[in-house]
């Protein structure tokens, strides 16, 4: 990013500045058999090396794959009685055969998209890659390189933490209306499902009741 590039952007709304940096995806099945999509994958017309604060080769493009309905478990927990103290945090990824099974599928189908004639033109050196397309390289890959992705959620889960109304077990006057009272992790981005939290959390403090049902094959019908 240079100051050129922000001046073309409070100019005419245009250049790297205008964009949103997940330019395309896709949900992907990395298997037969699966009910849903197991894999998001993103594609971003820049370098997400390090969180953006690594070292870069030049300029790029990322390909990521994401498991979309983790099945490993981690957890937060209290290190000590202070309250100023740094909680303990396991991430416990890939604790799972199906989360690795993922993992790999999703990370051979990103090699796959980068392959394409169409990036063929744009397509420099490659930059953190797999040794090669076998189990134990890619697994390898992932083991060492993979990281969460911006949608925590389920630390104080629904029958957990927090009761069906988002009141803490225990604590009087105190809800949680977040993405982390979602009992599981849901099956895409978590920002239209934290704003439905929000909007039920407020209702339910305002002692509204809830909407009524709406048949969905009777309003499909009459459209």
């Amino acid at each position: 990013m240079t100051a050129e590039n922000m001046e073309r952007y409070q100019r005419d709304g245009g250049g790297p500045y205008s964009s949103n940096g997940a330019e395309g995806g896709a949900f992907v099945r990395t298997r037969d058999g699966l009910d849903a999509p197991d894999v998001q994958c993103i594609f971003a017309p820049l370098a997400l090396h390090e969180e953006l604060i690594g070292p870069l080769p030049g300029p790029g493009y990322t390909l990521s794959a994401y498991i979309l309905k983790p099945a490993s478990c981690g957890s937060v927990t209290l290190r000590t009685p202070l309250p100023h103290s740094k909680p303990r945090i396991l991430h416990n990824y890939f604790a799972t055969e199906d989360d690795r099974r993922s993992m790999i599928g999703g990370l051979r189908f990103a090699l796959a998209v980068n392959r394409q004639p169409a990036l063929q033109s744009v397509r420099a050196a490659p930059f953190l890659v797999p040794e090669s397309d076998s189990e134990a390289d890619l697994l390898d890959f992932v083991q060492r390189r993979a990281h969460h992705m911006y949608h925590p959620t389920s630390t104080c889960a629904i029958g957990r933490v927090v009761d069906p109304e988002l009141r803490v077990y225990g604590f009087d006057g105190l809800r949680v209306a977040d993405a982390s009272v979602m009992p599981t992790v849901p099956r895409g981005n978590t920002n239209a499902p934290a704003i439905m939290v929000g909007e039920k959390a407020a209702d339910l403090i305002r002692g509204l009741p809830p909407l009524p049902h709406r048949d969905r094959s009777a309003a499909d019908a009459r459209a």
